[in-house]
């Protein structure tokens, strides 16, 4: 099921934060940039996964940080300029957003993401709710909202 909060994603207290990430190795505005800032460590295994053979539209990299938590790296947009544009990549968000629940429910974790791919991404969030009420009917998502 999805559910909202209004708060502050980096403060959520589920055990995933999963995000969106472009395929371009930038993480360099957006909630990307919030968890580059927080979570290093996570940043730095994006950049090794670009650095060792890229990143596709879809894949998901999953890596503990320091407090517990498990940061899930979201290849949801091949790029990220120029601004303006949707680079949300709408099949990408949902397969994505499958492995994070697989990943999740094999480990019992719970979920957060940010409005993923409706941001800075130029993405619908009318479409990409949809999607994830298919992929999350049976299993908790909560979503962050400033608003």
């Amino acid at each position: 099921m999805v559910k909202y909060k209004k708060g502050d994603l980096m403060r959520a207290p589920e055990d995933i934060i999963a995000h969106g990430c472009n395929c371009r190795g930038v993480m360099g505005s957006g909630v990307a940039a919030l968890v580059r800032n927080k979570y290093p460590k996570a940043y730095e295994s994006y950049l090794e996964k670009y650095d060792d053979g890229g990143w596709s539209l879809g894949e998901v990299q999953f890596v503990p940080v320091v407090d517990g938590k498990v940061i899930a790296n979201c290849a949801t947009q091949y790029n990220y300029l120029p601004r303006g544009y949707c680079h949300a990549d709408y099949k990408a968000i949902k397969f994505s957003m499958t492995l994070v629940k697989e990943y999740a429910q094999e480990r019992g974790l719970s979920i957060a993401i940010p409005k993923i791919g409706a941001g800075l991404a130029g993405g619908d969030w009318n479409v990409i709710e949809k999607d994830l009420k298919e992929v999350f009917d049976d299993y908790d998502i909560t979503v962050y909202t400033l608003e």
